[in-house]
């Protein structure tokens, strides 16, 4: 979830303590949320208990979208994934494609999360860290 999130409007932290993801808002928490205030997260951060997980990005995520749109061997299906992948709203358009065929769609969410899991253990490696625990598709 990290690593796909908004960096428009969440910042997130794993905190090595716990394990845990922790999502910040970036306007900062409301008076009544639940959650690390600024200071703590930047105690958290000096003290080396958080690291800031940078989202992989749009370009990412859509660079996957055409990858999956290559492997379709429905000439129809395959065409209308080339097209919704062409300018803006591309995510949503794809996604819509997908609907009128759920073999597809659900080949497709395996595929991202293949690729999602591979992106995190990357990140993971990159920062120092081994993981402790087997995703649920390796289980």
């Amino acid at each position: 979830m990290a690593l796909t999130s908004d960096p428009g409007e969440w910042t997130c932290y794993l905190d090595l303590e716990t394990g845990e993801v922790r999502m910040a808002p970036i306007g900062g928490l409301e008076e009544d949320a639940e959650g690390l205030s600024e200071d703590e997260i930047d105690d958290a951060l000096n003290a080396g208990r958080l690291i800031h997980v940078e989202p992989l990005g749009s370009r990412v995520e859509y660079q996957w979208m055409a990858e999956f749109s290559g492997t379709v061997r429905h000439a129809r299906l395959r065409g209308k994934l080339e097209v919704a992948l062409d300018g803006r709203g591309a995510f949503r358009r794809f996604k819509n494609a997908l609907l009128d065929f759920p073999a597809e769609r659900e080949r497709w969410f395996a595929f991202r999360d293949q690729r999602l899991r591979a992106a995190a253990r990357e990140w993971l490696e990159e920062v120092g860290l081994e993981p402790t625990t087997v995703p649920p598709a390796s289980r």
